[in-house]
């Protein structure tokens, strides 16, 4: 997706120089692509799901409401509640932890 593009690599902490005083946890497709790579990493299509979440609430907290990566971030989620089946989408409460200012 063409909104996906902010999500891609980790946020670069020297640019965004508060995003780790916001965000405890980063998570970023890069991340997640590199744990697929090793095989052992997510045990079950939930803990995929939740890495993904975490990536898109982390956005939204550090970014805040009427920012446009807040909107690429809720799109982002309307997208994956449509590729992951409802029992995996109801087993996550949404609670992540990160904000983007240039970045997701």
């Amino acid at each position: 997706q063409k909104w996906s593009y902010c999500f891609r690599e980790p946020v670069n902490t020297e640019e965004v120089t508060d995003y780790l005083d916001v965000v405890t946890e980063p998570m970023d497709l890069q991340t997640i692509e590199k744990r697929i790579h090793k095989g052992d990493w997510y045990k079950n299509k939930h803990m995929l799901y939740s890495d993904l979440m975490k990536m898109t609430n982390n956005c939204k907290l550090y970014n805040g409401e009427g920012s446009p990566y807040t909107e690429y971030a809720i799109r982002l989620e309307e997208y994956l509640s449509t590729i992951f089946p409802k029992e995996i989408l109801a087993g996550v409460n949404g609670s992540g932890g990160s904000k983007e200012k240039s970045s997701a």
